[in-house]
């Protein structure tokens, strides 16, 4: 397949198969992050004093309980977030095959495999971070023993290596993700068939890099066509209303369009390289 066929059939899932939203939503806002933030207050005299550490006390108990519920939430959005690629792989492959895929059957798909998807996704990270560090450690040694002259020759191929090594991670996750769950196999044994997968076809998985990249921007440039006319008569509109009811109506227009557009994403992407895979494994 050429790269706009992979991306036509990609967009063609993503508008088409509304019953994977929700699952390409939980995909895609894992790119997101959350804060918080903390208060403090203080008094005089021994009654402000005991006043204070009350308070101080109470607000401590407070913080605490958000910093307890934003983790379990975000625990909570990252199993989904594994959940939603087990659901969009299995959805993609009916939908080749021209059937459908409820989101109850996309749940049930999702959760039967999101556990070796989170172990392929710990060995990817762990691959990663210590392919980076043992790369660093030689820039630093060759530093200390030959000097910057030393560092800068060695460290022009180190960099060369590292994306290279990167790429190949990247390339075999993605495809051990899709082994894992379409045939079923464990973490170690679906990444060793990855790599033996992805040997002569790594123009195959720079062809959905590519993919990837330029449905995105589509989808982006899209929704900046429906997103910016709103956000510009909402503009419009602070003379007429005050702030607070336009901040009101921006939430309540922008918000559900800003999730829709996170879903249509997330499942676009996913859809990339499954059609990517099964396109090799099909012909």
């Amino acid at each position: 397949m050429t790269i706009f066929e992979i991306v036509q059939e990609g967009l063609h899932y993503a508008r088409t198969r509304r019953s994977l939203w929700l699952f390409g939503f939980f995909v895609g806002v894992w790119s997101g992050g959350s804060n918080g933030g903390s208060n403090d207050s203080g008094g005089g005299g021994a009654l402000g004093g005991v006043a204070a550490a009350g308070l101080l006390a109470s607000s401590g108990g407070l913080i605490g309980s958000i910093a307890v519920l934003i983790v379990v939430v975000a625990l909570l959005f990252l199993v989904l977030r594994f959940v939603g690629e087990g659901a969009l792989i299995e959805g993609v492959v009916r939908a080749r095959r021209g059937g459908a895929m409820t989101t109850r059957e996309g749940f049930r798909a999702g959760w039967a495999h999101w556990g070796v998807l989170v172990r392929i996704a710990l060995l990817y990270v762990a691959a990663t971070v210590g392919t980076l560090a043992l790369l660093a450690a030689i820039c630093v040694v060759t530093w200390h023993l030959l000097g910057l002259l030393g560092a800068v020759l060695v460290g022009i191929p180190t960099l060369v290596v590292a994306v290279l090594a990167l790429v190949t991670m990247y390339l075999v996750q993605a495809f051990a993700c899709r082994i894992a769950v379409l045939e079923n196999r464990h973490a170690f044994d679906a990444i060793g068939k990855a790599r033996l997968f992805l040997h002569g076809r790594l123009r195959l998985g720079l062809k959905l890099i590519v993919a990837t990249f330029l449905g995105t921007l589509v989808i982006s440039v899209l929704a900046m066509v429906v997103i910016l006319p709103v956000a510009l008569l909402l503009l419009a509109l602070l003379p007429l209303l005050r702030v607070v009811p336009v901040i009101i109506i921006a939430g309540l227009v922008l918000v559900p369009l800003a999730g829709i557009l996170t879903a249509v994403i997330g499942t676009f992407r996913s859809s990339v390289w499954t059609i990517g895979y099964l396109s090799q494994v099909e012909s």
